[in-house]
This record gives structure tokens, sequence and C-alpha cells, in this order.
């Protein structure tokens, strides 16, 4: 058997017993296991295939139950990571609209402080001129029947006025 070097890493005493502790233990299982199949097959061929089929079970059955573990590792890990990112779309949500209020209000000062009227500002105004537009159609309807002998009147005066100037 080969000699194992040893770590230039101090560890642990008690870390450095544990994984030696764990290493022995596994290499007499595999010894264990060794020693098993090869009395099982110098002995009797019924036994040995009996072990084999027995191994197979247990590997089958800790198998399945390895893979329904691991399922279930996987499943959880994918709903925490969900979780995750769905708190994180929240959050990047949130700075977003916090970005875009604070754009708004810089972009409003800015062009209050340039005299841009807001636009609360051009629909007030805008509803003044209709208001003034509908006044001048009201009274544009009322008194067309006054505009007109003056303007027949200024129509006299300036024959008059040409008449004279003529002799």
């Amino acid at each position: 058997m080969a000699t194992r070097r040893k770590s230039r890493k101090p560890r642990s005493r008690a870390a450095s017993g544990a994984s030696e502790t764990m290493t022995n233990t596994l290499h007499q299982i595999y010894l264990a296991g060794l020693g098993a199949a090869n009395r099982a097959r110098s002995g009797t061929p019924e036994l040995f295939e009996e072990l084999v089929t027995e191994g197979a079970r247990v590997q089958a059955e800790k198998g399945a139950a390895a893979g329904r573990a691991m399922r279930r590792i996987i499943e959880d890990a994918r709903a925490k990571v969900n979780a995750g990112v769905g708190q994180v779309r929240g959050q990047a949500a949130d700075a977003l609209e916090g970005l875009e209020k604070m754009f708004q209000t810089r972009v409003h000062r800015a062009l209050t402080q340039i005299g841009v009227p807001s636009s609360e500002e051009l629909a007030a105004l805008s509803k003044r001129v209709d208001a003034l537009n509908a006044n001048i159609e009201r009274l544009a309807r009322r008194r067309p029947a006054a505009a007109r002998p003056a303007a027949r009147k200024s129509a006299r005066r300036e024959s008059a006025r040409r008449s004279v100037s003529a002799s």
C-alpha cells in the first residue's frame, strides 16, 4: 500500500481526526465488500448471484429515494430562487418609479425656471381663450344691424371726402 503524503497546511486536530476516521471507515467498508465478493465467488455461485440481486435491489431503492430527495431539493431551491427573483423585480420596479418621479420633478422645475408654462396653465389659458371666442361670437350675432349703419356712414364720409378733394 502507498503511503499518504501529509498536507502542508496545518489542520485543526478535530477536523483532521474526523477526516481520518471517515477515510478509515470508508476503506474498511471497501475491504469488507471485496472480501464478501471473493468469498461468495469461491463459495457458491448461487450465493454470489443472490448478493448481486440484493445489491441491485438496495441500489434501486436507495437510488429512487435519492432521486426523490434531489427532486425535492431542486424544487425547494427553484421556489427560493423564484421568490428572490420576484422580490428583486419588485425592488427594481419601485426604484424605477422613484427614478421616474425624480426625473419628472427635475424637468418640471427646470421648465418652470425658464418660464415655460405648465400643462395646467396652458389648459386654463385655453379655456379662457375659448370663453373669449364664445363671447365675441355672441356679441357679433347681437350687433350685426348696428355695425352695418356705421359701415354705411363711413362709406358716405369717404365718398364725400373724395368729392371735396376732387373739386
